[in-house]
């Protein structure tokens, strides 16, 4: 567990609305905590993560997008949330070394496509041609997009959770209800 002392005051499991309250128990979490603290952002944000669940990437390649987006941004969080995903999905410690360290030679030609493609937008903002032509040979311009979507809010919350110094949390939460906040911002 991380000793970072958070520069804000995280919302306290007893001094939650009601309406917090809902939103905490799908995803019971210090960055849940954090996010409680802006005027109504907190929901739409973990539900925004939970449409990755269900969306055009398997498992696999939502991990590597992470792990990856992780290691660029230097998010211990992410990456213990992400790390047992990316077990379940078949990816062994040398495959997620290979990921996180970029070592695109390593890696099966899809997935180091991926892989540099995730590292452009993160280093340079902005993938370059080549990263892009190469994906899509892999990936239909829907699965890019939804990869470039996936990079950008792993990166957003990572920025959120270091710029505030919010801790990790003792047990790493699960995904558990997660998808239901995605619900229940549509209605």
């Amino acid at each position: 567990m991380s000793t970072t002392t958070p520069r804000v005051t995280l919302t306290e499991v007893a001094d939650m609305t009601p309406e917090q309250l809902a939103v905490y128990e799908k995803f019971q979490s210090n960055l849940t905590r954090a996010l409680l603290l802006t005027k109504n952002s907190a929901a739409a944000h973990l539900a925004l993560g939970g449409t990755f669940t269900v969306g055009l990437l398997s498992l696999l390649d939502r991990e590597v997008v992470v792990l990856r987006v992780a290691r660029l941004r230097d998010s211990e969080f992410e990456r213990l949330l992400h790390y047992p995903l990316a077990k379940k999905a078949g990816l062994d410690d040398t495959g997620i070394k290979a990921i996180e360290d970029g070592l695109y030679d390593e890696l099966p030609p899809a997935r180091a496509a991926l892989v540099r493609y995730v590292t452009d937008c993160m280093v340079d903002h902005k993938a370059s041609e080549e990263a892009y032509s190469t994906l899509r040979a892999y990936y239909s311009q829907n699965e890019v997009a939804e990869i470039t979507h996936l990079a950008g809010h792993s990166a957003m919350t990572a920025m959120y959770l270091a710029s505030l110094d919010i801790p990790l949390d003792e047990g790493i939460a699960s995904w558990g209800r997660l998808t239901e906040v995605q619900d229940e911002v549509k209605s």
